[in-house]
């Protein structure tokens, strides 16, 4: 960057020190001499001893005040400099002698010693879906469901509105989940209820974003696909398929996260985006030492330095400007490419095999489908489904479901584009869409 002549000196804020410009302490001198001349002349009109003997002392007090007026600026910006210089002198890093490193901040912040966790990691904003409900909040909810693990299986999103006896707006989160294979398959509706009896059902659902997570046997995220209507063709949401948006991965050696990336493809072409890929190294007290942040824009070089006994960490950040390698425990190698043309990102095994390599504007390969139709992905769903069996009735169900035979009229009119015009003629293996409903009794609302 360019430096820019005669630029006043910086306070604090960024606003410049008063007093600190040369030109500023030439017209104080000027004023000062102005002033004295001033003072002799009134100490040569008076006439008598006493008054002069006290101009004498005004004016000796005032030279003082004066100078120390005019040499503060001149202490302060000496003071200045020497801050500078010791502020230089604290920056001892292993990175810091790299010519291919620029660094751009270094700090130091309280770290927790007994957290093994990545604090800022990727898989963090995604670990909503896992997450166990205390009793308090599950008694605060209505027209939400639990499994043992008191995670979300289904919850009704809605306005006081949803009581006005009029159709109303309102949104629905499901959570299919498998324990035995680790997955949880997301599903959001934008849905309307209209009133029915004493109360409401939800009358209409339409599919706004389906997604799958897969989690180890700790509950470790390793794999997330999103697909969503508002990408793609039609960003408002109204396009027929449901277009890829977004997806994650994750590494892990034993307890370790190793590598995370993320891809985000806003036009649900599968050929463009924006992609982020962190690497992360330990030292031998299991913290982590290093991260690399790599994306479109930059590469940034992470180093961290653990002060046990006071419970501080300090961190140096470093832009990567030419290209960088990195050494893993396994043998492999990273090679960090920084200007566009080559592969951003390369990680070579230690027998030569290519493992991974990510390029600047080109998307990454999760396993992800460009599309998936809604109705297809409500066929793999469960929640609010009866599966017709052998000797099954309409009231039969909704006695099963509502408590009263009565609502057979209700799931009559849900499902009579599967039934058919014989609302008796039930088959086995029909799949019946089970309304959610609800009143005034069941129904918590707040003002």
């Amino acid at each position: 960057m360019a430096e820019l002549a005669d630029a006043p000196d910086l306070g604090s804020g960024g606003q410049p020190r008063a007093g600190s410009s040369p030109v500023i302490r030439i017209r104080r001198a000027l004023i000062i001499g102005v002033l004295f001349l001033l003072h002799c002349i009134w100490c040569c009109s008076v006439r008598t001893r006493w008054e002069r003997d006290l101009l004498k002392k005004i004016g000796v007090f005032a030279l003082g005040i004066a100078l120390v007026w005019m040499i503060t600026p001149v202490l302060s910006l000496a003071s200045d400099k020497d801050t500078e210089k010791s502020t230089e002198t604290v920056i001892d890093d292993v990175y810091s002698e790299d010519d291919r490193l620029k660094l751009i901040h270094h700090e130091t912040y309280a770290y927790d010693k007994t957290s093994a966790t990545i604090e800022d990691g990727i898989y963090k904003q995604y670990m909503w879906v896992i997450k166990n409900y205390d009793k308090e909040e599950i008694e605060k909810s209505s027209h939400a469901y639990f499994d043992e693990q008191n995670r979300l299986l289904y919850a009704l999103g809605y306005s006081a509105n949803i009581l006005s006896g009029k159709n109303n707006y309102c949104e629905e989160n499901i959570y299919q989940r498998n324990n035995t294979e680790h997955t949880c398959r997301y599903i959001y509706y934008k849905s309307n209820s209209a009133p029915y009896r004493d109360g409401y059902y939800i009358a209409y659902r339409y599919m706004f974003e389906a997604s799958d997570f897969q989690f180890d046997e700790q509950d470790r995220l390793l794999l997330h696909l999103s697909y969503r209507r508002n990408v793609g063709s039609d960003p408002n949401g109204y396009s027929e398929e449901l277009f890829f948006s977004e997806g994650y991965q994750a590494e892990y050696d034993k307890e370790r996260l190793m590598a995370e990336w993320c891809y985000r493809d806003y036009w649900g072409t599968n050929e463009v985006g924006v992609w982020e890929y962190r690497i992360y190294q330990y030292n031998k007290q299991g913290d982590c030492s290093l991260k690399v942040v790599v994306t479109e824009e930059e590469i940034l070089l992470l180093h961290y330095k653990y002060l046990k006994e006071s419970g501080q960490a300090e961190v140096y950040a470093y832009q990567v400007t030419e290209d960088f390698e990195i050494s893993c425990e396994d043998g492999s190698t990273y090679y960090l490419r920084p200007q566009w043309g080559k592969p951003a990102l390369q990680k070579v095994a230690a027998d030569g095999r290519i493992e991974k390599e990510l390029f600047y504007g080109k998307a990454i390969d999760m396993g992800q489908q460009h599309y998936l139709m809604p109705k297809e992905v409500e066929e793999t769903l469960d929640d609010h489904i009866y599966t017709v069996h052998p000797g099954d009735c309409l009231w039969n169900i909704a006695k099963q479901h509502y408590g009263y035979g009565s609502y057979y009229t209700l799931l009559y009119r849900m499902n009579r584009g599967t039934i058919g015009d014989d609302n008796y003629l039930l088959l086995p293996g029909m799949r019946l869409y089970i309304p959610e409903v609800g009143n005034a009794q069941d129904t918590k609302v707040t003002d």
